[in-house]
Protein backbone atom coordinates (compact mmCIF):
# COMPACT_ATOMS: atom_id res chain seq x y z
CA UNK A 1 0.00 0.00 0.00
CA UNK A 2 1.52 3.38 -1.26
CA UNK A 3 0.64 6.82 0.07
CA UNK A 4 0.47 9.82 -0.64
CA UNK A 5 0.09 13.40 1.37
CA UNK A 6 -1.63 16.53 -0.47
CA UNK A 7 -1.70 19.72 1.43
CA UNK A 8 -4.15 22.58 -0.13
CA UNK A 9 -3.36 26.09 0.90
CA UNK A 10 -2.26 29.12 -0.43
CA UNK A 11 -0.10 30.21 2.88
CA UNK A 12 1.99 26.88 2.05
CA UNK A 13 2.69 27.44 -1.51
CA UNK A 14 3.67 31.35 -0.40
CA UNK A 15 5.86 30.11 2.10
CA UNK A 16 3.46 31.64 4.86
CA UNK A 17 3.62 28.45 7.23
CA UNK A 18 5.82 25.07 6.68
CA UNK A 19 4.12 22.18 5.73
CA UNK A 20 4.60 20.17 8.86
CA UNK A 21 1.47 18.02 8.28
CA UNK A 22 3.30 15.79 5.42
CA UNK A 23 6.11 14.94 7.73
CA UNK A 24 4.17 14.39 10.51
CA UNK A 25 1.60 11.80 8.53
CA UNK A 26 4.67 10.37 6.68
CA UNK A 27 6.50 9.32 9.94
CA UNK A 28 3.31 7.80 11.59
CA UNK A 29 2.97 6.03 8.12
CA UNK A 30 6.29 4.74 7.85
CA UNK A 31 6.22 3.75 11.73
CA UNK A 32 3.23 0.51 9.71
CA UNK A 33 5.52 0.07 7.06
CA UNK A 34 4.28 2.03 4.52
CA UNK A 35 5.50 3.86 2.26
CA UNK A 36 4.94 7.69 1.08
CA UNK A 37 5.60 7.98 -2.88
CA UNK A 38 4.63 11.60 -2.74
CA UNK A 39 4.07 15.29 -0.88
CA UNK A 40 2.83 17.58 -2.79
CA UNK A 41 1.12 21.29 -1.89
CA UNK A 42 -0.91 23.64 -3.73
CA UNK A 43 -2.54 26.81 -3.48
CA UNK A 44 -6.44 27.32 -3.13
CA UNK A 45 -7.05 26.72 -7.30
CA UNK A 46 -9.55 24.76 -8.09
CA UNK A 47 -7.98 23.48 -11.31
CA UNK A 48 -4.63 22.80 -9.26
CA UNK A 49 -6.52 20.79 -6.66
CA UNK A 50 -8.08 18.77 -9.14
CA UNK A 51 -4.76 17.88 -11.53
CA UNK A 52 -2.95 17.51 -8.10
CA UNK A 53 -5.49 15.13 -6.32
CA UNK A 54 -5.12 13.11 -9.85
CA UNK A 55 -1.49 12.88 -9.40
CA UNK A 56 -1.80 11.70 -5.92
CA UNK A 57 -4.21 9.56 -6.91
CA UNK A 58 -1.61 8.28 -9.92
CA UNK A 59 0.87 7.58 -7.43
CA UNK A 60 -0.73 5.97 -4.45
CA UNK A 61 -3.56 3.77 -2.69
CA UNK A 62 -4.14 5.69 -0.31
CA UNK A 63 -4.43 9.26 0.02
CA UNK A 64 -4.41 12.27 3.10
CA UNK A 65 -5.73 15.39 1.60
CA UNK A 66 -4.88 17.93 4.41
CA UNK A 67 -6.95 21.88 4.64
CA UNK A 68 -9.65 23.83 2.85
CA UNK A 69 -12.36 22.43 4.71
CA UNK A 70 -12.83 25.94 7.13
CA UNK A 71 -16.36 27.95 6.70
CA UNK A 72 -14.83 30.46 4.17
CA UNK A 73 -14.87 31.13 0.16
CA UNK A 74 -11.53 30.09 -0.10
CA UNK A 75 -12.31 26.69 1.31
CA UNK A 76 -13.71 24.27 -1.27
CA UNK A 77 -11.66 21.43 -0.98
CA UNK A 78 -14.51 18.79 0.11
CA UNK A 79 -15.88 20.37 -3.44
CA UNK A 80 -12.86 19.30 -4.97
CA UNK A 81 -12.85 15.87 -3.62
CA UNK A 82 -16.61 15.63 -4.53
CA UNK A 83 -16.57 16.36 -7.87
CA UNK A 84 -13.25 13.39 -8.37
CA UNK A 85 -15.32 11.35 -6.90
CA UNK A 86 -18.54 11.26 -9.32
CA UNK A 87 -21.18 11.92 -6.48
CA UNK A 88 -23.19 14.43 -4.69
CA UNK A 89 -22.97 16.52 -1.40
CA UNK A 90 -25.30 15.62 1.32
CA UNK A 91 -25.45 17.74 4.56
CA UNK A 92 -24.74 16.22 7.47
CA UNK A 93 -27.16 17.29 10.43
CA UNK A 94 -24.51 16.14 13.09
CA UNK A 95 -22.09 18.10 12.27
CA UNK A 96 -23.67 21.33 12.18
CA UNK A 97 -24.92 20.04 15.47
CA UNK A 98 -21.57 19.56 16.18
CA UNK A 99 -20.43 23.39 15.17
CA UNK A 100 -23.05 24.62 17.17
CA UNK A 101 -22.31 22.97 20.51
CA UNK A 102 -18.81 23.71 19.92
CA UNK A 103 -19.05 27.29 19.20
CA UNK A 104 -21.76 28.01 21.37
CA UNK A 105 -20.02 26.40 24.34
CA UNK A 106 -16.86 29.22 23.46
CA UNK A 107 -19.03 32.10 23.46
CA UNK A 108 -19.17 32.32 19.67
CA UNK A 109 -22.44 33.11 17.97
CA UNK A 110 -23.07 30.61 15.16
CA UNK A 111 -23.08 31.97 11.57
CA UNK A 112 -24.96 30.86 8.37
CA UNK A 113 -21.73 30.57 6.74
CA UNK A 114 -20.46 27.41 8.99
CA UNK A 115 -22.95 25.09 7.38
CA UNK A 116 -20.66 24.60 4.31
CA UNK A 117 -18.65 22.78 7.02
CA UNK A 118 -21.01 20.16 7.21
CA UNK A 119 -21.32 18.98 3.64
CA UNK A 120 -20.07 15.93 2.64
CA UNK A 121 -19.70 13.38 -0.32
CA UNK A 122 -22.14 10.81 -0.47
CA UNK A 123 -21.15 7.55 0.95
CA UNK A 124 -18.08 8.90 2.97
CA UNK A 125 -18.07 8.49 6.90
CA UNK A 126 -17.41 11.38 8.98
CA UNK A 127 -14.54 11.33 11.56
CA UNK A 128 -15.56 13.52 14.28
CA UNK A 129 -12.95 16.70 15.18
CA UNK A 130 -12.87 17.37 18.61
CA UNK A 131 -10.40 19.96 18.23
CA UNK A 132 -12.04 22.11 15.90
CA UNK A 133 -15.14 22.48 13.83
CA UNK A 134 -14.47 21.43 10.54
CA UNK A 135 -14.80 17.23 11.07
CA UNK A 136 -12.89 15.08 8.52
CA UNK A 137 -14.05 12.25 6.47
CA UNK A 138 -13.25 9.24 4.94
CA UNK A 139 -14.14 7.63 1.53
CA UNK A 140 -13.27 5.36 -1.45
CA UNK A 141 -13.52 6.15 -5.23
CA UNK A 142 -11.66 5.13 -8.27
CA UNK A 143 -10.16 2.02 -6.38
CA UNK A 144 -8.50 4.93 -4.06
CA UNK A 145 -9.10 4.88 -0.31
CA UNK A 146 -8.95 9.03 0.61
CA UNK A 147 -9.12 10.71 4.62
CA UNK A 148 -9.94 14.35 4.25
CA UNK A 149 -8.26 16.36 7.15
CA UNK A 150 -8.37 19.71 8.75
CA UNK A 151 -5.02 21.81 8.21
CA UNK A 152 -4.34 22.73 11.73
CA UNK A 153 -1.83 20.12 13.08
CA UNK A 154 -3.75 19.72 16.63
CA UNK A 155 -6.90 18.81 14.76
CA UNK A 156 -5.21 16.15 12.58
CA UNK A 157 -4.20 14.25 15.42
CA UNK A 158 -7.32 14.09 17.21
CA UNK A 159 -8.52 12.55 14.08
CA UNK A 160 -5.43 10.54 13.81
CA UNK A 161 -5.89 9.29 17.68
CA UNK A 162 -9.83 8.67 17.13
CA UNK A 163 -10.24 7.32 13.93
CA UNK A 164 -7.32 6.62 11.60
CA UNK A 165 -4.76 4.79 14.18
CA UNK A 166 -7.16 2.26 14.63
CA UNK A 167 -8.30 1.82 10.75
CA UNK A 168 -4.30 1.73 10.01
CA UNK A 169 -4.54 -1.35 12.24
CA UNK A 170 -7.49 -3.21 10.63
CA UNK A 171 -6.03 -2.47 7.29
CA UNK A 172 -2.22 -2.85 7.31
CA UNK A 173 -2.33 -5.97 9.18
CA UNK A 174 -1.89 -8.30 5.85
CA UNK A 175 0.70 -6.05 4.78
CA UNK A 176 3.96 -7.11 4.37
CA UNK A 177 5.57 -3.57 5.89
CA UNK A 178 8.97 -1.91 4.44
CA UNK A 179 11.28 -1.41 7.23
CA UNK A 180 14.54 0.98 7.43
CA UNK A 181 17.06 0.17 9.61
CA UNK A 182 19.17 3.53 10.34
CA UNK A 183 22.75 4.67 11.76
CA UNK A 184 23.80 8.04 12.61
CA UNK A 185 27.58 8.65 12.14
CA UNK A 186 29.39 11.56 13.71
CA UNK A 187 33.03 12.58 12.58
CA UNK A 188 33.07 10.57 9.21
CA UNK A 189 32.52 11.59 5.56
CA UNK A 190 29.70 10.96 4.00
CA UNK A 191 31.81 9.64 1.58
CA UNK A 192 34.23 7.72 3.71
CA UNK A 193 31.03 6.23 5.13
CA UNK A 194 29.45 5.45 1.71
CA UNK A 195 32.75 3.09 1.03
CA UNK A 196 32.27 1.35 4.51
CA UNK A 197 28.56 0.56 3.54
CA UNK A 198 29.19 -0.67 0.21
CA UNK A 199 32.02 -2.89 1.15
CA UNK A 200 30.07 -4.29 3.60
CA UNK A 201 26.87 -5.16 1.46
CA UNK A 202 28.61 -5.65 -1.68
CA UNK A 203 27.09 -9.39 -2.37
CA UNK A 204 24.02 -8.22 -0.42
CA UNK A 205 20.77 -7.28 -2.70
CA UNK A 206 18.95 -4.45 -0.83
CA UNK A 207 18.07 -0.95 -0.61
CA UNK A 208 20.62 1.42 0.54
CA UNK A 209 20.34 5.11 1.23
CA UNK A 210 22.65 7.83 2.90
CA UNK A 211 21.25 11.49 4.25
CA UNK A 212 23.87 14.06 5.55
CA UNK A 213 22.26 16.02 8.48
CA UNK A 214 25.04 17.77 9.89
CA UNK A 215 26.86 16.82 11.97
CA UNK A 216 25.85 13.64 11.17
CA UNK A 217 25.89 11.10 8.40
CA UNK A 218 22.93 8.53 8.21
CA UNK A 219 22.59 5.40 6.64
CA UNK A 220 20.12 3.68 5.45
CA UNK A 221 19.18 -0.14 5.04
CA UNK A 222 15.65 -0.88 4.10
CA UNK A 223 13.82 -4.08 3.36
CA UNK A 224 10.25 -5.90 3.67
CA UNK A 225 9.76 -7.39 7.22
CA UNK A 226 9.29 -11.15 5.36
CA UNK A 227 13.36 -10.54 4.91
CA UNK A 228 14.22 -9.96 8.16
CA UNK A 229 15.61 -13.15 8.96
CA UNK A 230 17.98 -13.44 5.66
CA UNK A 231 19.16 -9.54 6.60
CA UNK A 232 20.37 -10.04 10.41
CA UNK A 233 23.93 -10.86 8.96
CA UNK A 234 24.20 -7.90 6.57
CA UNK A 235 22.49 -5.84 9.80
CA UNK A 236 24.96 -6.91 11.99
CA UNK A 237 28.03 -6.97 10.08
CA UNK A 238 27.01 -2.86 9.03
CA UNK A 239 26.88 -2.23 12.45
CA UNK A 240 30.15 -3.85 13.76
CA UNK A 241 31.81 -2.13 10.60
CA UNK A 242 30.22 1.06 11.32
CA UNK A 243 30.48 0.85 15.37
CA UNK A 244 33.54 3.16 15.77
CA UNK A 245 31.45 6.52 14.49
CA UNK A 246 27.35 5.28 15.46
CA UNK A 247 25.92 7.41 17.98
CA UNK A 248 22.29 6.40 17.54
CA UNK A 249 20.17 3.88 15.61
CA UNK A 250 16.73 3.76 13.90
CA UNK A 251 16.21 7.67 13.84
CA UNK A 252 16.65 8.18 17.46
CA UNK A 253 17.80 11.75 18.59
CA UNK A 254 20.50 12.88 20.82
CA UNK A 255 18.56 15.90 22.28
CA UNK A 256 15.19 14.12 23.04
CA UNK A 257 17.02 11.18 24.84
CA UNK A 258 18.73 13.66 27.03
CA UNK A 259 15.81 15.44 27.75
CA UNK A 260 14.42 12.46 28.41
CA UNK A 261 17.06 12.08 31.55
CA UNK A 262 15.63 15.47 32.69
CA UNK A 263 12.09 14.61 33.68
CA UNK A 264 13.12 14.24 37.86
CA UNK A 265 15.22 17.17 37.34
CA UNK A 266 13.79 20.49 38.76
CA UNK A 267 16.20 22.70 37.29
CA UNK A 268 18.82 23.63 34.69
CA UNK A 269 21.44 26.20 34.08
CA UNK A 270 23.41 25.48 30.90
CA UNK A 271 26.55 27.88 29.85
CA UNK A 272 27.41 27.86 26.01
CA UNK A 273 30.81 30.08 25.26
CA UNK A 274 30.72 28.26 21.77
CA UNK A 275 28.58 27.22 19.51
CA UNK A 276 26.27 30.25 19.51
CA UNK A 277 22.74 29.36 18.45
CA UNK A 278 23.44 25.66 17.82
CA UNK A 279 23.12 24.31 21.32
CA UNK A 280 20.10 26.11 22.12
CA UNK A 281 18.22 25.83 19.16
CA UNK A 282 18.95 21.66 19.75
CA UNK A 283 17.44 21.77 23.08
CA UNK A 284 14.31 24.22 23.15
CA UNK A 285 11.91 22.34 21.60
CA UNK A 286 13.12 19.13 23.46
CA UNK A 287 13.08 21.13 27.31
CA UNK A 288 9.76 22.85 26.31
CA UNK A 289 8.18 19.09 26.04
CA UNK A 290 9.88 17.82 29.01
CA UNK A 291 10.53 20.59 31.88
CA UNK A 292 7.13 22.77 31.01
CA UNK A 293 6.95 23.70 34.44
CA UNK A 294 10.21 23.26 35.85
CA UNK A 295 13.54 26.25 35.77
CA UNK A 296 15.90 25.88 33.19
CA UNK A 297 18.40 28.93 31.52
CA UNK A 298 21.44 29.59 29.10
CA UNK A 299 23.75 32.12 29.19
CA UNK A 300 27.01 32.78 26.83
CA UNK A 301 29.35 33.61 29.60
CA UNK A 302 30.27 31.66 32.54
CA UNK A 303 30.37 34.54 35.06
CA UNK A 304 26.14 33.79 35.77
CA UNK A 305 25.81 31.92 39.16
CA UNK A 306 22.97 29.73 39.11
CA UNK A 307 21.59 27.46 42.45
CA UNK A 308 20.62 25.04 39.17
CA UNK A 309 20.32 21.30 40.55
CA UNK A 310 22.13 20.66 36.94
CA UNK A 311 24.53 22.75 35.33
CA UNK A 312 25.81 22.52 31.93
CA UNK A 313 29.00 23.97 30.24
CA UNK A 314 30.72 24.26 27.10
CA UNK A 315 33.79 26.45 27.09
CA UNK A 316 36.74 27.31 24.86
CA UNK A 317 40.33 26.10 24.99
CA UNK A 318 41.40 27.26 21.67
CA UNK A 319 39.13 27.34 18.29
CA UNK A 320 39.35 23.88 17.28
CA UNK A 321 38.73 22.12 20.88
CA UNK A 322 36.40 23.30 23.42
CA UNK A 323 36.15 21.62 27.45
CA UNK A 324 32.45 20.23 27.64
CA UNK A 325 31.50 19.42 31.14
CA UNK A 326 28.21 18.41 34.06
CA UNK A 327 28.28 18.98 37.37
CA UNK A 328 25.30 17.00 39.06
CA UNK A 329 24.66 15.96 42.69
CA UNK A 330 28.53 17.12 43.59
CA UNK A 331 29.68 14.75 40.68
CA UNK A 332 31.67 16.94 37.90
CA UNK A 333 32.59 15.54 34.68
CA UNK A 334 34.28 16.88 31.98
CA UNK A 335 35.86 16.27 28.78
CA UNK A 336 37.71 17.53 25.68
CA UNK A 337 35.93 17.94 22.00
CA UNK A 338 38.31 18.83 19.59
CA UNK A 339 36.66 18.46 15.94
CA UNK A 340 37.63 17.76 13.28
CA UNK A 341 36.79 20.58 11.05
CA UNK A 342 39.96 22.37 10.66
CA UNK A 343 39.80 25.21 7.92
CA UNK A 344 39.00 28.64 8.46
CA UNK A 345 36.09 28.16 6.57
CA UNK A 346 34.45 24.99 8.49
CA UNK A 347 33.31 27.39 11.68
CA UNK A 348 30.42 27.40 11.57
CA UNK A 349 30.46 23.53 11.09
CA UNK A 350 32.73 23.51 14.28
CA UNK A 351 30.01 24.80 16.27
CA UNK A 352 27.53 22.36 15.21
CA UNK A 353 29.71 19.62 16.14
CA UNK A 354 30.76 20.94 19.62
CA UNK A 355 26.99 21.34 19.96
CA UNK A 356 26.04 17.98 19.13
CA UNK A 357 29.06 16.40 20.86
CA UNK A 358 28.25 17.97 23.74
CA UNK A 359 24.96 16.81 24.00
CA UNK A 360 26.36 13.17 22.93
CA UNK A 361 28.54 13.50 26.05
CA UNK A 362 25.70 14.60 28.67
CA UNK A 363 23.34 12.04 27.32
CA UNK A 364 25.98 9.21 28.35
CA UNK A 365 26.76 10.30 31.71
CA UNK A 366 23.94 11.83 33.26
CA UNK A 367 22.29 9.46 35.31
Amino acid sequence: MKAAIFGIGTELTDGQIVNKNASWISKKLKARGLTTNAHLVVPDERKLMREGLEFCASKADLIFITGGLGPTSDDFTRDIVTEWAGVPLKFDEASWQHVNDRLTSRGYTVKEIQRQQCYFPEGSKVLKNMQGTANAFYLEAHGKKVFVLPGPPREIESVWDDYITGWLSENTKHLDPFVTRMWDTIGVGESDVAVIVEDVLKNVTVEKGYRVHLPYVEVKLSYFKSQEKEMERAVSNLTEALHFCTITRDAEDVAEVFAQKLKEISSICLIDEVTGQFLMNRLMPVLREYMTDKSWSFSKSRTVKSPADLHLHVLPKDEHTCEVSLEFRGKKLKDVISSPYKTANMRERRHQYFAEMALIFWMKNLN
